[in-house]
């Protein structure tokens, strides 16, 4: 039988499990079920809480202290899971980018697993991240992390300091250049087009390069993304090593 104590720590893991799943990849998909979210934060929690009371964790006291308590493990779990999306996010990103380049941005439609208006291309390195992250258990990798964050991190004993803030705003910074690093070889094909296509026009003004520019941006730009697929697949499978190192030292700081 847990007494009140035990009761408390075990909605403290709670709380971090679900916030990490309410913004984590994968698991934050719009189009799963929250009843799927919560039992999925409820199963681990269950599993993991004999581990987390040998990690040293506080058992905090009734009243006020329980809800900072509880605000505590909530924000720690949502620090994870944003580090953890970041590689989806700059995936998008380059997407959004080469849409924009192509025409594509122009079509824009809904994306029911990202909630938002995206492009297609956007659409096609999403649901390429999401396949090389399950083909490659980078799912069972991320609920690894999270699992060893209540050893490094005992529940009730994160330090939230301005540190911390500032290695979030880095790896969006970090997410932002990988995005446009991933969109750099296509965008170079277009620039290539576009001075080409104006220096047709500058010698035959009677072709209309403007018009003429979406089919030849289209065909190149669809070639240009086939001949990366592989690579993409390389880098998002070594960006997954780099989400667990990037988490882990964000745990660190919060000790």
């Amino acid at each position: 039988m847990l007494d009140m104590n035990q009761l408390a720590l075990f909605f403290l893991v709670l709380a971090r499990l679900s916030a990490f799943f309410a913004a984590g990849p994968l698991f934050s998909m719009p189009n799963i079920p929250g009843l799927v979210k919560i039992g999925l934060s409820f199963a681990i929690a269950v599993i993991i809480f004999p581990m987390v009371e040998k990690a040293g964790a506080n058992y905090p006291p009734d009243g006020w202290s329980f809800v900072f308590a509880l605000a505590r493990e909530i924000l720690v779990g949502l620090a994870v899971g944003y580090i953890a999306s970041l590689v989806l996010s700059a995936l998008i990103y380059a997407g959004a980018l080469i849409d924009m380049q192509i025409g594509f941005f122009m079509s824009m439609i809904f994306d029911p697993l990202a909630g938002a208006m995206t492009g297609i291309l956007s659409r096609f390195l999403h649901l390429l991240g999401i396949a090389v992250l399950l083909a490659f258990d980078g799912h069972h990798m991320i609920i690894a992390a999270l699992v060893r964050s209540f050893e490094i991190v005992p529940v009730n004993t994160a330090l939230l300091q301005g540190a911390s803030a500032m290695f979030l705003i880095k790896v969006f910074g970090q997410a932002v250049t990988i995005g446009v690093q991933i969109a750099a070889p296509l965008i170079a094909v277009m620039l290539v087009i576009d001075v080409t296509l104006g220096l047709l026009a500058r010698t035959a003004p009677q072709l209309n390069a403007f018009m003429l520019g979406f089919p030849i941006k289209i065909i190149f730009g669809l070639l240009t993304i086939s001949i990366m697929v592989p690579v993409l697949v390389r880098i998002i499978y070594s960006l997954c090593g780099v989400i667990e190192k990037d988490i882990l030292f964000l745990l660190k700081g919060m000790t």
